[in-house]
């Protein structure tokens, strides 16, 4: 990711970090959408060259940063895909994803990745790897970081678009954005994957992921700004299912 984007990327997540504490300190069920803003966040920043560098350097120099970023990465999903499906209604979609079929695909995509990343042992520090993406063992690595990311996603996006059509205004689009995003990250493990064939499709991996990253990022700022605007004129009820659609 350009390093311009995702520092404005990072400070748009940090802005949310900062604007829902207040709201996460006074209730204990905010401070979970809270916490995923606070690791979306940091994984922005270790997205950023000089950020990571200085990053790496404190933890050996040996890339340990970029295993700490896909570590976050699942962690943010693991909090983020709980509120979007209790916001949309889908306590059975929750169950799925916190039940024993999310932890197998969590913890046995966690600890694959990991595994990978030893495997591989990239010898020197450098921001997305690319220098070493020849290496099958890198490939792989990637293409583990982003499985249980890609399982939550594949879990929400149907459920969320369908959600986003009895929805007007900017919690609707909010939730149409996210969805959009969502169906394009279960495409970034396999574009991954792609690259054991032909070095190109690195490029695909860069068209997907950059975007759903965007998309998301968006909805949820959108989703963010309709809460606000709904604990000002809307319901209570409204309210609620306004937080938890974000």
């Amino acid at each position: 990711m350009g390093n311009w984007i995702a520092g404005a990327l990072a400070v748009v997540f940090c802005v949310l970090v900062m604007a829902r504490a207040p709201g996460a300190l006074r209730d204990r069920a905010k401070v979970r959408v809270w916490l995923a803003h606070l690791v979306m966040a940091l994984v922005l920043w270790l997205s950023v060259t000089p950020v990571y560098m200085a990053a790496d350097a404190l933890l050996g120099g040996r890339n340990i940063a970029n295993l700490v970023s896909h570590f976050g990465f699942y962690l943010m999903f693991w909090l983020g895909g709980s509120e979007v499906a209790l916001g949309i209604g889908r306590h059975d979609l929750n169950r799925l994803l916190h039940g024993p079929v999310g932890a197998v695909v969590l913890g046995g995509g966690a600890a694959a990745m990991t595994a990978a990343f030893i495997l591989a042992a990239p010898e020197y520090s450098v921001m997305g790897l690319n220098p070493f993406r020849d290496d099958p063992m890198i490939v792989l690595y990637k293409a583990l970081s982003y499985l249980y990311p890609a399982f939550v996603a594949a879990v929400l996006a149907r459920p969320l678009l369908r959600a986003s059509l009895e929805c007007t205004g900017l919690s609707g689009s909010a939730m149409r954005l996210m969805a959009v995003g969502f169906m394009l990250v279960p495409v970034v493990p396999v574009a991954h994957l792609g690259e054991l064939l032909a070095p190109g499709y690195a490029v695909v991996v860069d068209l997907v992921l950059y975007p759903s990253i965007v998309l998301v990022a968006t909805g949820t700022t959108l989703a963010f700004i309709a809460r606000i605007r709904c604990n000002r004129g809307a319901s209570p009820v409204r309210g609620y299912q306004s937080e938890h659609a974000d």
